[in-house]
C-alpha cells in the first residue's frame, strides 16, 4: 500500500450521484480524511459557483485548510475564501469558437472573470440551457444580444451543453478548427453533455500536479477518483487512480503504477469504499 497524502476526485458522476448530490457516507468519509490531516482536492470542469456549494457541504461549517478545489478544469483554484485565477482561454480562440457553436445551433456560454455566465439565446439550443439555469438558481446567467456583449467582460472560457451526440459532433469540429491552440474538454454527462474550450494549459492534470508540487506532494502520493474523458490526462500522469463503473475513459497504467485501477459499483466512487 503506497503512502497516500492527497485524495483528489472529480465530482459529477464520481463523488456526486445522478442528481448532483453527495451521499452522506461520502461526506462523512471526506471529513474523516480531512481530520486525519489528509489533503482533499475536488478536481472538476464545473465553475466556481456549484463548486463552492460542494465545498460547503463537505466542510459542514467547519474549517478545513486542507480542503481545496480546482474548477473549470484548472482555470480557477479555490482555497478557503480565496479564488485564484489561472490561464484564461485566449480571446482569439473564443472568437473562433463562437461561430462554430452558432452554426451548429447551440448557445455559446461564456463564463466571465466577474463570475457571470453570458449567453446569446439560440432557439434550437435553449431547452438544455433553460434546464441548466433552472438547476442553478444560485448562479448568475445573463442573456445578451450579440457577440460584442458576450465578450464585454474578460472571458475565462466558452462552452456549450447539449445531447451526447451533439457534444461529440461539436468537439470533433472544434478540434479541427482550433487544433493545438486550445484544450477542448469533451464531457459526456449523465444529465447533460458539455464541450468546454480551455486554454491549452487549463487541464486537470496540469492543475492538480502543480498544486501537489506546491504542497510538497509527489504524483505517487496522490489517489485520484474519476469517470470522464477530461479525467483521462490525470489517469495517464498519476499512478494510483480509481474509476467508477459508469466511467467512459480508457487508460493504460502509468509505468510502475501500483495496481489500484479498479472499478467501483454504482454511479459514483465513494472514498469510503477504498479507504474505509
Amino acid at each position: 500500500m503506497p503512502d497516500l497524502r492527497l485524495i483528489a476526485s472529480d465530482i459529477d458522476g464520481t463523488l456526486a450521484d445522478d442528481q448532483g448530490e453527495l451521499a452522506p457516507e461520502t461526506i462523512v468519509t471526506l471529513r474523516a480524511l480531512l481530520r486525519r490531516g489528509m489533503s482533499v482536492v475536488l478536481v472538476t470542469g464545473l465553475n466556481p459557483w456549484p463548486v463552492r456549494r460542494y465545498l460547503a457541504h463537505i466542510s459542514g461549517g467547519d474549517s478545513f485548510p486542507e480542503l481545496r478545489a480546482i474548477a473549470l478544469n484548472g482555470i480557477f483554484l479555490l482555497e478557503g475564501e480565496e479564488l485564484h485565477e489561472g490561464c484564461f482561454t485566449p480571446l482569439d480562440v473564443i472568437r473562433d469558437t463562437i461561430p462554430v457553436l452558432l452554426e451548429e445551433g447551440h448557445v455559446p456560454l461564456v463564463f466571465g472573470a466577474d463570475g457571470v455566465t453570458r449567453y446569446v439565446p439560440v432557439p434550437a439550443g435553449m431547452a438544455t440551457v433553460e434546464a441548466l439555469i433552472a438547476s442553478r438558481p444560485y448562479q448568475p446567467f445573463v442573456p445578451v444580444a450579440d457577440v460584442a456583449e458576450l465578450l464585454a467582460t474578460p472571458a475565462a472560457l466558452v462552452s456549450m451543453t447539449g445531447s451526447a451526440e451533439a457534444a461529440a459532433r461539436v468537439a470533433e469540429r472544434l478540434q479541427a478548427v482550433l487544433g493545438e491552440r486550445a484544450y477542448i474538454a469533451h464531457q459526456p454527462g449523465l444529465r447533460r453533455s458539455w464541450v468546454e474550450v480551455n486554454h491549452r494549459e487549463a487541464r486537470k492534470d496540469v492543475a492538480l500536479l502543480a498544486l501537489a508540487a506546491r504542497l510538497g506532494f509527489t504524483p505517487e502520493e496522490i489517489l485520484y477518483f474519476g469517470d470522464s474523458l477530461n479525467d483521462l490526462p490525470v489517469f495517464e500522469k498519476v499512478p494510483h487512480v480509481v474509476a467508477v463503473e459508469n466511467a467512459v475513459l480508457k487508460s493504460k497504467p502509468a509505468p510502475g503504477a501500483w495496481p489500484l485501477r479498479i472499478t467501483l459499483p454504482g454511479s459514483r466512487a465513494s472514498c469510503r469504499s477504498c479507504l474505509g
